[in-house]
């Protein structure tokens, strides 16, 4: 049975558990919250879909169909046994997301009052504890978390450079000096032990990677064009920064290439230019139709010696 068909199941069952004991008169929201957890999971996903349906659970119940997925049913005493059951991580993505958009301006130049500032501040600092938290609970690996940490702190200064609402008319000057070249050279460095240490380890989380490595791979841009490279006016300078961007780009490459499950289809066939003289020639034809030429050249070998051998026994044969 298909991962689909058993999820398509367990919806089926818990709609028609939770409609059932909706008829009986009995909290489901309560329901979904006890008991063993293939329970509050079939349960909760049942009431979503009653829900969704513009049912309203027994005892006046204001959750909306977000805060009661069968995530949210989960024994708060429990221990979450994935990173996408984990309340850290959700409160790090909400923390991580809503920071990304104040610094990058698209919620204007006074995004918040001075309560609000501090509100997304609050949030930020409890994001780096939770990603702490997360690693000591083994839902993300070391470098993982220290990725997560050094792009929540850049997020934080992004934060506290906006002025609140309260300073729209304050006046206030900041020289600064524009060296994307330098600046994406010292982000790379940082963070690339990290990042190495990551692309060597067996378990890495795509939804963590899809995180971190969104202002590296921009970093890494950023120093693949000449213009910011002529900022380093020294040879030695201008070669460290090439050689850490290209080593970044390796541990990226490396990382993509763990977490992309890689589909490879081999048809052997004739290729219809000629009719193979021997069957050694027609074993070559087939291998040359392979979609990677790594793929050919391994397989090669193998097939010309069992060609060879074809051939020898037909010759010992007549």
């Amino acid at each position: 049975m298909t991962a689909r068909a058993m999820h398509t199941l367990l919806v089926a069952a818990g709609f028609a558990a939770a409609l059932l004991l909706a008829m009986a008169g009995v909290d489901l929201v309560r329901a979904c919250r006890t008991g063993p957890a293939w329970k509050r999971r079939m349960l909760g996903a049942g009431l979503v879909l009653l829900m969704a349906m513009g049912f309203t659970p027994a005892g006046g119940c204001s959750a909306t169909p977000e805060e009661v997925t069968p995530a949210a049913f989960a024994d708060p005493a429990t221990p979450a046994k994935e990173l996408s059951e984990s309340k850290g991580w959700r409160r790090i993505l909400d923390a991580w997301n809503e920071a990304a958009e104040i610094a990058s301006g698209k919620r204007g130049d006074y995004p918040f009052d001075k309560k609000g500032q501090k509100k997304v501040l609050e949030n930020l600092k409890q994001a780096e504890g939770d990603a702490a938290d997360l690693q000591k609970a083994n839902l993300i690996s070391e470098p993982e978390a220290g990725l997560l940490l050094k792009d929540l702190r850049v997020l934080t200064a992004g934060v506290q450079f906006k002025r609140p609402t309260e300073e729209r008319n304050f006046t206030c000057y900041d020289i600064m000096t524009l060296r994307p070249g330098q600046s994406s050279f010292n982000s790379l460095s940082d963070r690339l032990p990290l990042l190495e240490k990551l692309a060597a380890a067996e378990t890495i989380h795509p939804e963590v990677v899809e995180k971190v490595l969104v202002s590296i791979v921009a970093d890494i841009a950023t120093l693949a064009k000449e213009e910011s490279l002529k900022e380093f006016a020294k040879a030695e300078e201008r070669q460290k920064a090439e050689k850490t961007r290209d080593a970044a780009r390796a541990a990226v490459l490396r990382i993509r290439e763990h977490i992309t499950p890689r589909v490879m289809c081999y048809y052997l066939m004739l290729i219809p230019l000629r009719e193979p003289e021997s069957k050694q020639e027609q074993s070559v034809a087939r291998l040359k139709i392979l979609e990677t030429p790594a793929a050919a050249a391994a397989l090669r070998p193998e097939v010309l010696r069992k060609a060879a051998a074809n051939a020898q026994h037909e010759q010992d044969a007549s």
